[in-house]
């Protein structure tokens, strides 16, 4: 049961074969937005961010990897899948050990006017796509659950699912004059920066840290914390590690109480019928 990695930039290969399953992890760095949310969930703590020789950041997978899957359905950008014997199968997942998040985004199409792009306008991803008919259509793998759509469109015909709650605060006096790494890296927009000063647009920040790594804000001047995760069901020793490493161990006991009243519930619901 040999493990193989492979590099093939922008990809990631991580193969092994479990007797008689054959098991890949692919990460398309392509898509990597450079959060902490894999590296957090990984039980083995194998997954890392690197930098490279001109000073560039890239994701890193080492041995320890156990293809356990936990990485792939929290990444914001879908830039992670697993499939067993080459179809696609998250092995956590599908044993109802780890949850799902929300769906990315809801579109009611009746309210969309046929003369209106406001929202695809909006988007700083691209993520939308408007057809001939005006069908509007989302990218998965580039939405990121920002709401700048939401805000954007007139009739209210979108709501966005965000994967975290949580506030990001800058302590300017910490902030180098001319630096604007956080401000290049931020996949949404959030931040900003006018007359000198960082601007942080809270309700657009999805929370996934990109900026904080030491390697982008040297000096340590940004703050993010997580309160919340919005999921569906699932439950395990893996996922309530994960939650301890996303939110930290004040925030995750409240969370883990109220997953745990959820499934008292549901238990009593199904006794029921």
């Amino acid at each position: 049961m040999t493990i193989r990695i492979e590099e093939n930039l922008p990809l990631i290969i991580v193969e092994r074969r479990f007797y008689t399953d054959y098991v890949r992890l692919l990460i398309d760095r392509g898509k990597c937005i450079l959060c902490d949310v894999c590296m957090k969930v990984c039980p083995k703590n194998a997954i890392k961010i690197a930098k490279r020789k001109d000073g560039s950041l890239i994701l890193s997978v080492g041995e320890d990897c156990s293809l356990c899957g936990a990485c792939e359905p929290l990444c914001p950008s879908g830039a992670i899948s697993i499939t067993v014997n080459g179809k696609h199968l998250n092995p956590i997942v599908s044993s109802k050990g780890f949850p799902l998040p929300l769906p990315k985004i809801n579109i009611d199409q009746s309210k969309c006017r046929e003369d209106c792009y406001e929202c695809y306008k909006a988007c700083p991803r691209g993520a939308l796509r408007i057809d001939g008919k005006h069908n509007v259509t989302v990218e998965e793998s580039k939405c990121l659950r920002c709401p700048w759509c939401e805000d954007a469109c007139p009739e209210h015909a979108i709501k966005v699912n965000p994967l975290f709650e949580g506030s990001i605060i800058i302590d300017e006096s910490k902030c180098e004059e001319e630096c604007k790494a956080c401000l290049e890296i931020c996949p949404t927009k959030a931040l900003s920066k006018n007359n000198g000063r960082i601007r942080v647009e809270n309700r657009y920040c999805i929370f996934c840290n990109a900026c904080i790594h030491l390697d982008v804000c040297r000096n340590r001047a940004i703050t993010v914390v997580r309160r919340r995760v919005f999921h569906g069901d699932g439950f395990s020793a893996v996922w309530t590690n994960a939650l301890r490493k996303l939110l930290g161990e004040r925030t995750v006991i409240k969370e883990l109480e109220a997953e745990s009243r959820k499934r008292l519930n549901k238990l009593v619901e199904e006794a029921r019928l």
